[in-house]
């Protein structure tokens, strides 16, 4: 199927129903796979949906992007703190533009700029953000996990995408 014949999504604030927390965690957990596939240990679904309900929630905004009522990928946002604290798209939905507009989604609802984090093993993620226009930071490990991550900024007056 072309581009052309894909049809569209739209993007809309998540509503919290128990239904769409399960969608999301598996989501979570099935792009997570798809970024470490040599991961020994792969956490349960309700590892996943534990995390949905408790991160998922106010001052947390979550944004979806679906298609004919599926969600397809999410983006979590803490804008008080200029923060995307997690962007997933479905892997087999990948470069059909989804990550694409939560980006721009973000650069919209933060326009004075932002910053993400990802994986340091996550190199696809990182050539999406760079393809993207972000500006690679410094790294560091998560607070939490103690894994390496590097910071990606978007600011709105460098040469990187302007929010479409």
């Amino acid at each position: 199927m072309s581009a052309a014949q894909i049809p569209a999504f739209q993007l809309r604030s998540r509503d919290g129903a128990a239904e769409e927390s399960l969608v999301l965690a598996g989501i979570w957990r099935r792009a997570w796979i798809a970024a470490n596939r040599r991961a020994t240990l792969i956490e349960p679904i309700t590892h996943w949906l534990r995390r949905v309900q408790t991160e998922f929630v106010p001052p947390a905004d979550v944004v979806l992007a679906e298609r004919e009522g599926q969600v397809l990928a999410f983006m979590v946002l803490l804008a008080r703190r200029e923060y995307v604290a997690q962007l997933f798209v479905e892997p087999h939905l990948r470069n059909q533009g989804l990550g694409q507009a939560l980006l721009d989604e973000a650069s919209l609802r933060m326009p004075h700029g932002w910053k993400l984090h990802v994986a340091i093993n996550n190199t696809a993620a990182q050539r999406f953000y760079e393809r993207y226009g972000l500006v690679r930071g410094a790294v560091d490990r998560h607070p939490s996990s103690g894994r390496e991550r590097v910071a990606y900024h978007w600011y709105p007056t460098s040469p990187s995408r302007k929010p479409r």
